[in-house]
């Protein structure tokens, strides 16, 4: 018998993957990560141009840096912020010269809620969050939000997702991870609200619930809408693996987003935050496990990150069905 064909390298990690309405054209991707290249809220030269090289170098998904969706979400002095027109001409330029080398862009929409660290004149302004649960890491005491902001709050994601689309980005990414404000309604240790936003775990669901539906609705049919959760937040009063499951199970269910992308951890406290960016001594791919439990519960593509630091990592990633697509992001800063 003759040679059988050769299997290419990184068959699996190099195919395309649809995310909803887009195809994305291979299965490596660069998450939304803090450059402290925004300046004054807007994209700045060395932000495109550090952009520019990972679209260049052949990543298939590049996902921006959190944007806040509305004045109380500037968390920190370096934060991208889409809560008025002024980013669009901004955002365009980021968008360009991404498409220009063939990688997709998508715009991470955020609210920090409690989770504040600083602001530009060093002063603390007010944090918001569902109830007056203090922060244990940045000792922060938030201010309930009175139910019209929740209901500003939430139409502020449809309006950023909006202007993103207009910038002619391929989509967002709604950040409901590491503890942030999507995420403290989901939680009943921080949400206490009585209203239809808290009580019982459709009302505590119903924030996020409703953000989505409004990201959806600034997109447009032609928009892709992606979730990043974290699913264990790996604090004691942080959310569990099995509450971030029924949530997205629910969220599958509706036809709310086109991928999950996965994590673990929270900004809340100092062993949760070790998630954010894994130190060098975790496993490599070591949310592995956590991602081949969401794939049970939602129908549509999911990524992870945890240490994925080698394409053959990626490979061995996708080759066992854990997950559709693998975040590489300090392996592409190296």
């Amino acid at each position: 018998m003759g040679d059988s064909p050769a299997v290419p390298a990184f068959a699996r990690l190099f195919s395309p993957l649809r995310l909803g309405p887009i195809e994305v054209r291979n299965r490596i991707v660069s998450s939304g990560h803090d450059t402290v290249m925004a300046a004054d809220g807007r994209v700045t030269d060395r932000l495109v141009a550090y952009h520019e090289a990972r679209a260049a170098g052949g990543v298939g998904l590049i996902v921006v840096q959190v944007a806040g969706v509305h004045p109380s979400a500037r968390y920190t002095s370096s934060i991208l912020m889409a809560d008025d027109d002024s980013c669009v001409d901004g955002l365009s330029r980021l968008a360009a010269v991404v498409h220009a080398h063939g990688a997709s862009i998508v715009q991470q929409l955020f609210h920090d809620g409690r989770e504040l660290m600083e602001s530009g004149d060093g002063t603390l302004p007010v944090a918001l969050a569902p109830s007056a649960v203090p922060n244990e890491r940045f000792h922060v005491m938030p201010r309930a939000m009175p139910l019209p902001l929740v209901r500003e709050v939430v139409a502020s994601y449809g309006d950023a997702a909006a202007r993103v689309r207009a910038a002619g980005y391929d989509g967002v990414e709604v950040v409901a991870s590491h503890g942030y404000l999507p995420a403290q309604f989901l939680n009943p240790r921080t949400n206490l609200r009585d209203d239809e936003y808290g009580g019982s775990p459709q009302a505590r669901l119903r924030f996020l619930r409703e953000v989505l539906a409004e990201a959806r609705r600034g997109t447009g049919p032609d928009g892709c809408v992606g979730l990043r959760v974290s699913v264990g937040e790996l604090s004691p009063d942080g959310l569990t693996e099995d509450e971030v499951l029924g949530a997205l199970a629910e969220l599958d269910a509706d036809g709310l987003v086109d991928y999950v992308s996965v994590v673990a951890g929270t900004s809340e406290t100092l062993a949760g935050s070790d998630h954010i960016v894994p130190p060098m001594g975790t496993p490599t791919a070591y949310l592995a496990p956590i991602g081949r439990r969401v794939k049970q519960v939602v129908t549509v593509p999911v990524m992870i990150a945890g240490r994925i630091v080698a394409p053959q990592d990626a490979e061995a990633v996708l080759a066992a069905g854990d997950a559709d697509a693998t975040v590489m992001t300090r392996a592409l800063i190296c």
